[in-house]
């Protein structure tokens, strides 16, 4: 069913979506090389160790704008590997946690909480708000008790998550381009920001708005605290199994550790037989991908409903 063309990936750290199956795209398939950034050269052995240990696969992994780039679109920088490995460790040792912690951090919602939402994309402002528009429409359709606003676009509000517009450049090959970017995980509560996308891709004279929006549905997911479903291997959504250069083998394409922080979401399927329409696996087709009934399950899980 997939297709060269139309296949996506992407990632992120956090509470794993065990075996719903859906992913959406931050790669696509591009034979140029132009734009491969300088710093985005083969990891060392301590680099690779240190991303390991903070529960992540050093597979793919690149440098970049000072940090890394590990499963695809989840961007690290030193304070994130520092506070990932705590956490990690923390686990091992069984040690006590923040009441924001489930194998992950997630957002503090208490009795509700609202997120707002800010978008600044250049001349693709009027895509990414309209996607954006319908990303929050299918989060707030579950009526929990977290919900999203979307600000306008001058507004003076502090905003929770801010969505921007950039050339996020090529993977270090050269031949796929970057289509989005996350920051990180949720911290003290609060939601990781900035969620950057392609304006090269996702350029003023895109039409796709569904799809965009599954992208962004996706993204605002690792935001939040979900981890793709298929983090144990993505061969499940991705069809991929390549040589993994950290074990010196090849192997199934591990996105992290389970101890760091990817639990199964009770009620939910797992990998192996998984929903292949979920939002958060590591790949998907270049289609709309609404939420299903598991995503549904997972999602109410983390942030009941009011």
């Amino acid at each position: 069913m997939k297709t060269q063309f139309s296949k996506w990936k992407v990632s992120y750290m956090l509470i794993l979506l065990a075996g719903i199956a859906i992913a959406i795209s931050c790669k696509k398939n591009n034979n140029s090389n132009e734009g491969q950034n300088q710093d985005q050269t083969q990891l060392t052995k301590d680099e690779e160790m240190a991303i390991l240990k903070a529960g992540f696969s050093p597979d793919d992994a690149f440098r970049k704008d000072g940090g890394y780039m590990v499963e695809g679109d989840i961007f690290l920088d030193a304070n994130n590997l520092a506070t990932q490995q705590k956490i990690v460790e923390d686990l091992k040792q069984n040690k006590p946690t923040t009441e924001q912690y489930r194998s992950t951090n997630i957002v503090a919602v208490g009795v509700s909480k609202e997120l707002k939402i800010k978008v600044d994309a250049g001349t693709s402002e009027k895509v990414f708000r309209d996607a954006t528009s319908e990303a929050i429409k299918r989060y707030n359709d579950l009526n929990l008790k977290l919900t999203f606003k979307l600000l306008d676009a001058n507004a003076v509000e502090t905003a929770d998550i801010v969505i921007n517009g950039a050339d996020l450049g090529k993977t270090p090959d050269g031949k796929k381009t970057i289509l989005g970017q996350s920051a990180g995980f949720p911290a003290n509560g609060n939601p990781a920001s900035p969620i950057k996308l392609s304006t090269v891709v996702y350029g003023p004279n895109y039409n796709n708005n569904n799809l965009l929006a599954s992208v962004i549905a996706h993204e605002i997911g690792h935001a939040i605290g979900f981890r793709h479903t298929d983090y144990a291997d993505r061969n499940y959504s991705c069809d991929i199994k390549t040589y993994n250069s950290f074990f010196g083998k090849y192997s199934k394409q591990n996105e992290g550790q389970g101890t760091g922080g990817a639990i199964h979401i009770p009620g939910t399927p797992q990998a192996e037989n998984g929903d292949p329409n979920s939002w958060m696996l590591a790949c998907i087709e270049g289609d709309n991908r609404p939420f299903t009934a598991n995503d549904k399950v997972a999602i109410k899980a983390l942030y009941p409903v009011k």
